[in-house]
């Protein structure tokens, strides 16, 4: 979510012609992120987030809308893409594809407290059992192949110690798969900036644009690399404790699960690594956008490397 393709006010107008929504009021370029292009947009009718996509595909960026309007109808707070006058919901920008969808009330929290963690653990369990009869199919497109491809495009940029640790762990991850695990959709990027709270509730998850089929506990292990960690990349115990306390609440882990949570833990941490240091390197920076700071994923890596399992 930042702000790579620049719209003037009579771009956005001729666009808005595509749906019935009334004229344009006013705009914002929305800076958090690094992937996509957005923008708030308020008409005569409402306010919206307008999302230009920055390097999807046309062809896959239904099943993500398909995704959202499947929870919409199961009552899960998330946005729902609006459709254009010709009843779709792709309407390409600047000869990129673009949506609109609706907004919410609320907003991401900068100090997470404990009870946080558990309301996002029983939002996030909420989701894996919303989307139990979901048709769409959908692979992770940062899976290990993709860490392995992405590393050898970066390590020149890298020291020979940070090439080391990242070529042991993209072996050890290699030979550490395990069958047996339950598997659905995942979310795929639930960091805090992608969870809205409204009056100190938890009030919708947003950005579902790496959600694919994987195991679930590969999502946990990234909520947890996120909302429970400290900044030196270490766990906070209570923290985590709530978090899984409020997943377990809407659905049981399986012991396999709480087996090979650490190996998630481990695989998640490398996953942000690498896509943190490709936005460093390679993702053109403006003005409009962060770049996040790789080394943080390093440590939560490194970290998470000293235990076998975590407890």
């Amino acid at each position: 979510m930042a702000v790579y393709t620049q719209i003037n006010k009579s771009e956005l107008q001729d666009w808005l012609k595509n749906f019935s929504i009334g004229n344009l009021k006013s705009f914002k370029g929305i800076s958090s992120g690094v992937t996509n292009t957005n923008y708030i947009v308020e008409t005569e009718s409402n306010k919206f987030i307008l999302t230009i996509f920055e390097h999807n595909q046309m062809e896959e960026l239904p099943f993500f809308f398909d995704l959202m309007g499947f929870l919409a109808s199961k009552n899960f707070p998330c946005p729902l893409p609006l459709k254009n006058n010709n009843n779709t919901n792709l309407t390409p920008l600047k000869d990129k594809p673009a949506v609109l969808v609706s907004f919410l009330l609320g907003a991401a929290k900068e100090s997470i407290a404990e009870n946080d963690c558990y309301a996002v653990g029983e939002a996030l369990a909420k989701f894996h059992t919303s989307t139990i009869g979901f048709s769409g199919k959908r692979k992770n497109n940062r899976d290990i192949d993709w860490i392995s491809n992405k590393f050898n495009e970066l390590k020149r940029n890298l020291s020979s110690f940070d090439q080391r640790i990242i070529e042991l762990e993209i072996d050890y991850q290699k030979h550490s798969h395990i069958n047996g695990l339950p598997v659905g959709i995942i979310h795929g990027d639930l960091f805090r900036d992608n969870v809205f709270f409204h009056q100190n509730k938890l009030s919708a998850f947003i950005d579902f644009y790496y959600a694919c089929n994987d195991y679930f506990v590969l999502d946990l292990a990234i909520v947890i690399n996120d909302w429970c960690s400290n900044t030196d990349g270490t766990i906070k115990k209570e923290k985590f404790d709530q978090f899984l306390s409020g997943y377990q609440s809407i659905r049981k882990l399986e012991s396999l699960e709480f087996e090979c949570l650490q190996n998630s833990l481990r695989l998640s941490a490398l996953r942000f690594w690498i896509s943190r240091l490709d936005a460093y390197y390679n993702i053109f920076k403006d003005e409009n956008n962060l770049i996040k700071d790789p080394d943080h994923f390093k440590k939560v890596l490194l970290d998470r490397q000293r235990y076998e399992a975590i407890s």
